[in-house]
């Protein structure tokens, strides 16, 4: 009978764990990636998350149907396509099955080593998360300046005004890392830390959100950042997350794909402990070395 009521008990514990799994209060990114492999994909950016989770994003249902939708002119549809090339070549595709790949390199090669003021801060960023953790070599010169001179008086960046932004400076962050460019980098997290909201939350042109505050999560841990300052964006986070598991654009809403997406990859490097941009580089440049 002890032993009757042993097992019984052992499988109602089983079963309240897989239904705390279930309901979204398990693991988050555990929870993220079960649903990306039910709904298949719908952004470059989920592609991120998944590969920055130790998972291989080219066994997701639609990755090769998210590839030909990143087929473009525009600078950031380039970028998303080599980045998730390099990513898919990081865990074991064939070059051969991304045709745009080195044409899309040479294009956005050209747009760092002359910037124009008429394409976006957005552009110049990508493009170098592209280059860079592809392991193209290039003249990071004229991209570095740029940088400097889009950072603004109180050490953040923004696509317009005087004043920093929150979402564009955690973007920033890991550039800066990679260029090597110290004083810029540690202006741009003094920004961060001074516009961490009470709760731990970030906002962006006025919307306190949550890929504000993943991406901020994100830029502090490429920093190096290990203390109450990570400590409190990661507890800000948590307040966007929602039952089914993802995480929502404002506090109190419904899941959101780019909000989730965005939070997976902050999830993702917490438990890394280093930026996803910064492990892809260290691979390909390991890659081109060998």
């Amino acid at each position: 009978m002890k032993k009757l009521v042993c097992a019984i008990l052992a499988l109602c514990l089983t079963l309240c764990l897989f239904a705390l799994c279930e309901s979204g209060t398990g693991d988050p990114l555990e929870t993220i990636l079960k649903n990306y492999k039910k709904t298949g994909l719908s952004s470059w950016w989920e592609v991120v998350a998944i590969y920055n989770a130790g998972e291989n994003p080219t066994k997701y249902k639609g990755f090769g149907e998210l590839c030909l939708s990143l087929e473009s002119t525009t600078n950031l549809k380039m970028a998303s396509y080599v980045i998730v090339a390099e990513l898919a070549l990081a865990s074991g595709a064939n070059a051969a099955d991304f045709a745009k790949y080195d044409t899309y390199k040479e294009n956005l090669q050209g747009l760092l080593e002359e910037p124009l003021d008429s394409y976006t801060l957005n552009d110049y960023i990508f493009a170098y998360y592209a280059l860079k953790c592809s392991g193209t070599a290039f003249d990071e010169g004229p991209a570095a300046e740029y940088m400097q001179k889009a950072q603004k008086p109180d050490g953040g960046f923004s696509l317009s005004g005087d004043l920093g932004d929150s979402d564009m400076t955690a973007f920033a962050v890991p550039v800066l890392k990679l260029m090597g460019l110290g004083q810029s980098l540690e202006d741009a997290v003094a920004f961060l830390e001074e516009n961490i909201n009470e709760t731990g939350t970030f906002s962006s042109y006025g919307s306190e959100n949550a890929n504000s505050t993943a991406c901020a999560l994100s830029a502090f841990i490429c920093a190096g950042y290990d203390g109450e300052i990570k400590d409190r964006a990661t507890e800000g986070l948590e307040l966007f997350r929602v039952e089914d598991g993802g995480y929502a654009f404002l506090v109190g809403g419904s899941a959101a794909a780019l909000a989730t997406a965005q939070a997976a990859i902050a999830l993702g490097d917490l438990k890394n402990g280093s930026s996803v941009w910064e492990r892809l580089y260290s691979y390909s440049s390991k890659s081109t070395s060998e």
